[in-house]
């Protein structure tokens, strides 16, 4: 059975009622009974069936943090094609948040960006979620703070109510990669809980869960691996194939060889097979994977390092790190590496 014909009943009988719900009424109303998951594909059909342009440019933000590739793409069209011209304007700043989680030239998304119209409040938030994903996306986690510094005081000012709940979960967290690169550790996972605790951001919380993996790395091992598996569980009911295989491939393998921990760990990433070796004391095989790599990072500069005992391998991970990274929380593996050598 398809979801519409699941979901029709539940959807016509708030569509039918004799005033017309807005859709943080209606989220609100059938997170009561169900969970995020059928929260979700209700939403999917409500926003189908509205005629509201509010309700296609609301769509866009939902489908957006939510992951739902298909819906977004949808609601992108529908609202560029659309007579009012807000919609046009919002169908072109959500098309270039999708065009950075594909990869495309950053630099011509920020440039792109600059010259777009700004006159409410929501688009300019757009803009400076726009200007933090394409810097971490280039890891210049420094320039993080400074848009948020002129991000946060619009918050208060969105009327919306489901986009300004949105808005400020998507602030929270940026306030947890910038204080997570800054190696702040409390203030980064305060506010990754906030985020936890909220609905209908279920995908990014999948995300966060990872990141707060990372964040247990010079703590216990028992903590990170909690946080890889509350990510699998949500990866599960949502089916994911990217956060899955970034969590197979990278997340997983990196810190069970980090705590040595390897016994049965599989990768199909080359840097963190190397990194798996080192773990499992075969450092000439580790070695012979790093250097028929075809790019040079501060994760493999630190493997080299580790492989080879040698001073300027680890010094350079560390400044590529701070200088050209500002990850202040990575670069302590290189600087611990170095403690650990005696150097």
């Amino acid at each position: 059975m398809s979801t519409k014909n699941r979901y029709d009943g539940i959807i016509d009988n708030y569509l039918e009622t004799n005033h017309q719900l807005e859709l943080h009424q209606f989220m609100t109303m059938i997170s009561i009974n169900h969970d995020e998951r059928k929260v979700l594909e209700l939403v999917k059909e409500f926003c189908m069936q509205s005629t509201s342009d509010l309700d296609h440019r609301l769509a866009l933000e939902i489908f957006y943090v939510n992951g739902c590739t298909k819906e977004l793409q949808y609601f992108i069209e529908k609202n560029r094609t659309s007579d009012n011209l807000l919609n046009q304007k919002y169908a072109i700043y959500y098309e270039l948040m999708t065009d950075i989680k594909c990869n495309k030239n950053k630099q011509m998304i920020r440039d792109i960006a600059q010259l777009l119209p700004t006159d409410s409040v929501e688009l300019r938030c757009l803009k400076y979620f726009i200007k933090m994903d394409i810097d971490i996306c280039l890891h210049l986690y420094d320039r993080i703070g400074y848009y948020l510094n002129k991000l946060q005081p619009l918050l208060q000012d969105i009327d919306n109510p489901l986009l300004a709940s949105s808005f400020n979960i998507r602030t929270h967290q940026f306030l947890f990669m910038y204080y997570w690169k800054r190696n702040e550790l409390i203030l980064a996972r305060r506010n990754a809980y906030i985020v936890l605790q909220h609905p209908n951001h279920i995908r990014q919380k999948a995300t966060l869960h990872i990141y707060l993996a990372f964040t247990y790395i010079y703590e216990d091992f028992a903590s990170a691996i909690y946080h890889i598996e509350e990510a699998r569980n949500i990866v599960k009911t949502i089916q994911d194939k990217d956060i899955d295989r970034f969590i197979s491939s990278y997340a997983y393998p990196f810190i069970c060889a980090h705590f040595g921990e390897v016994d049965g760990v599989e990768t199909d990433d080359p840097v963190e097979k190397a990194h798996i070796e080192i773990a499992r004391g075969n450092q000439r095989t580790a070695k012979a994977i790093l250097e028929r790599l075809p790019t040079s990072t501060p994760f493999t500069k630190y493997y080299l390092g580790l492989v080879t005992n040698k001073q300027q391998y680890l010094i350079r991970s560390y400044q590529d790190f701070m200088n050209k990274q500002g990850d202040h929380f990575f670069a302590k593996l290189p600087l611990h590496a170095c403690e650990m050598i005696g150097i």
